[in-house]
C-alpha cells in the first residue's frame, strides 16, 4: 500500500505559487522603480515575465518531484 500525498503536495504548490507572484513583484518594483505611467507599464511587464519564468521553474521542479513515485 502506498501513501498518497498529493493534498499536501497541492497545498505545498499553492504557498509556493503565492511566494512566486509576490517575490516576482518586489524583484521587478526594485529592478524597474516606477515613477512614471510608462515605468508602471514597464513594471508590470516584468512583473509578468518574472512570474511567469518563476512558474516555469517550480513547475519543471514539481512535475519531476510527483514523477517520483
Amino acid at each position: 500500500m502506498s501513501e498518497d500525498n498529493g493534498g499536501c503536495f497541492a497545498i505545498i504548490l499553492a504557498i509556493v505559487q503565492i511566494g512566486i507572484v509576490i517575490g516576482a513583484g518586489i524583484l521587478a518594483w526594485n529592478w524597474i522603480e516606477p515613477d512614471s505611467f510608462g515605468t508602471t507599464l514597464l513594471f508590470l511587464a516584468a512583473w509578468g515575465l518574472l512570474g511567469w519564468i518563476g512558474y516555469i521553474i517550480v513547475g519543471g521542479i514539481f512535475a519531476a518531484l510527483g514523477g517520483l513515485d
